[in-house]
């Protein structure tokens, strides 16, 4: 990498890394019931924790619409990266005031002097990042497009439609998980020669992203459920808040059978079967 893409790739590892520890800190005070007012609201203390990762989290995904790449010089990406600090918006920290809004500012300030301290040293040295790229609204609308055409996707796909497409099954997510796990099914994608995976998302305001296997785990999040494929959409999987991992395509789905022993005693189960059966 050239000193412009190191400096994009520092940008980025920053927001990852603080919005993880901004949000793990958040997480403390909620479990310590310290998060809210006895009348809903929010407290002091949790207005000075939570917009840090918001902020961050607009930012990254700001920031990946590029890959760094385009840059001529390390002061053009330093400028443009600034430009995403001070200027991305989240759906949770517009049009906000007071110690929110304090908040939020505090965290801009807090990368944009990091990444002037480093600009100004000179060199910087990172190691790379897995490619991951914010998807624009024309290729976000374009895809969900292919995706409904293709596999009849609506506002939620199986197993909680009732219709279930060809070539498709639906486990229960935390077997697959433990049973057989992301590096196998990374494995298999591989050797299908795919490295490059869409995600997309089920609420509006998620970033969607075009990204490498390396960084590709099919699970429910606070960004909602979510869909992953390759450019020919051939298989899907999709993750539901249901605690479902729903694998369509006659070739992928076959691959996963053959490492899995006994997948038929993991389909999935609502919650109220998992626990009539003990499960």
């Amino acid at each position: 990498m050239n000193q412009a893409e190191q400096l994009h790739t520092l940008a980025r590892r920053y927001c990852m890394i603080m919005s993880r520890y901004w949000g793990r800190t958040y997480s403390r005070l909620m479990n310590a019931g310290r998060d809210r007012t006895e009348d809903g609201g929010y407290t002091a203390e949790a207005e000075k924790l939570f917009p840090r990762y918001l902020v961050l989290d607009a930012i990254l995904a700001q920031l990946e619409q590029s890959d760094g790449t385009e840059f001529a010089a390390v002061e053009e990406a330093h400028k443009k990266i600034l430009s995403a600090v001070w200027n991305a918006q989240s759906l949770f920290t517009e049009n906000k005031e007071g110690i929110f809004q304090q908040t939020a500012a505090a965290e801009r300030q807090a990368l944009a002097d990091y990444l002037d301290k480093k600009a100004a040293e000179g060199k910087v040295r990172v190691s790379p990042l897995p490619y991951r790229r914010t998807l624009s609204e024309v290729e976000r609308t374009l895809l969900w497009e292919d995706l409904r055409e293709k596999w009849g996707i609506g506002d939620f796909w199986y197993p909680l439609t009732d219709a279930k497409p060809a070539d498709t099954e639906a486990f229960m997510d935390d077997y697959f998980a433990a049973e057989v796990g992301i590096e196998a099914l990374k494995a298999i994608l591989r050797a299908r020669g795919i490295e490059r995976i869409f995600e997309l998302r089920e609420f509006d305001h998620s970033p969607e992203y075009q990204l490498d296997i390396e960084g590709f785990n099919p699970a429910y999040t606070i960004n909602g459920e979510g869909y992953w494929f390759a450019a020919d959409m051939d298989w899907v999987i999709y993750a539901s808040h249901e605690n479902s991992i729903t694998i369509a395509g006659e070739w992928l789905l076959e691959e996963i059978k053959k490492i899995w022993p006994g997948w038929e005693e993991r389909r999935w189960l609502d919650w109220q079967e998992r626990l009539r059966r003990g499960l």
